[in-house]
């Protein structure tokens, strides 16, 4: 059971992993959305379109992408900055090329953790996680 507890912050639909925690992940889909932090819902509220922004503070705009979290067996999401999409994009471009497993972690930076992907390319993703299909999960 504690270690059910200590990996709850990974198995979740908005995943925290710390600086020396890794999450193996299968991109699904990328969106671009607004987002800003709900008082009323204590949460961040994700949208389409500017004008349904009403009530919301500190709104952006942001990438959201939609993963396959192989921790929990399920779908996550991962809200992304310009910068943090770019690095995404080339290890994405780097996954197509040669193969691999994209690893999901958060970096310091100034102080602050920041989203941080990275490819693990001589890891063999079946000698850990049971061989199944994608389309079949969703």
């Amino acid at each position: 059971m504690l270690l059910e507890r200590d990996m709850s912050h990974l198995t979740r639909l908005f995943p925290r992993p710390q600086e020396d925690e890794e999450i193996p992940i299968q991109l699904i889909d990328i969106q671009e959305k607004f987002a800003g932090w709900s008082p009323a819902l204590k949460r961040s509220v994700y949208v389409d379109d500017y004008m349904e922004t009403d009530g919301l503070k500190r709104v952006r705009e942001v990438s959201l992408l939609k993963v396959y979290n192989w921790l929990l067996d399920g779908e996550s999401f991962i809200e992304l900055s310009d910068m943090e999409r770019q690095q995404f994009e080339n290890i994405m471009d780097i996954f197509i090329k040669y193969g691999g497993e994209v690893r999901y972690t958060r970096k310091k930076v100034a102080g602050r953790l920041t989203n941080y992907f990275r490819l693990e390319r001589g890891s063999d993703p079946r000698a850990k996680i049971k061989e199944k299909m994608l389309a079949d999960k969703l």
